[in-house]
């Protein structure tokens, strides 16, 4: 009894081993992928899901990424950034936060850059290849992300569904520990274009204006 014990054991921590290894190959190859690009532009679909307590709400964004540069429009928000400075700016009230880029060390327990969202894996987690998936028609790769600590985290796990033709993320569910999910499906996604600088600053002087710096 005591050797089929650690048979099991040891066939159970062999597997977590391989998925983990796995994983981290495709990882990898997304990460050295993600290297090369020097500008990002994306459409996508964002859904806030938790069926206990009837909740299922749809919105449309989109994002331009270069370096750190990045313009995030959401939910009637644009949140714009040149790598220093954030503009958090609410059209409908023709207000504007303004705020300094969180230092790497500095930065909240929940706060991941735009322009890390491609990478996100490279730090700070533990990671597990799940299996294939079948995704609008498309075999898809699904590795689990787990926060190394996870205390303090407001989700427990991280899905990402991976075009294996393309090599590219197309669907992230955040899985949170209230039981809600939120998920960001990219409905159009183009790498290497010019994006002109003026998209990473914001100036409009008849805002109202709240400096947070």
């Amino acid at each position: 009894m005591r050797k089929n014990i650690l048979l099991y054991l040891s066939l159970a921590l062999f597997s977590l081993t391989s998925s983990a290894q796995e994983a981290k190959q495709i990882l990898d190859e997304l990460s050295d992928k993600a290297a090369n690009y020097k500008s990002m532009e994306a459409d996508f679909s964002y859904r806030m899901l938790n069926d206990a307590d009837g909740i299922d709400e749809m919105q449309k964004g989109s994002i331009l990424t270069s370096g750190e540069k990045y313009n995030l429009e959401i939910a009637g928000q644009k949140i714009i950034s040149d790598g220093k400075t954030v503009w958090t700016v609410i059209e409908d009230a023709e207000e504007v936060q303004i705020s300094n880029v969180p230092e790497e060390d500095e930065a909240a327990e929940e706060y991941i850059s735009p322009t890390k969202i491609l990478t996100l894996w490279e730090k700070g987690f533990k990671y597990k290849y799940v299996g294939s998936e079948n995704l609008n028609g498309a075999a898809h790769h699904l590795i689990d992300l787990f926060p190394e600590d996870p205390s303090d985290k407001s989700f427990h796990t991280i899905k990402l569904f991976i075009n294996k033709a393309k090599m590219e993320v197309t669907k992230i569910n955040i899985k949170g520990k209230d039981g809600t999910d939120y998920i960001y499906s990219i409905d159009e996604f183009n790498v290497n274009g010019n994006i002109a600088e003026g998209q990473f600053t914001f100036n409009k002087p008849n805002y109202d204006v709240i400096d947070l710096r």
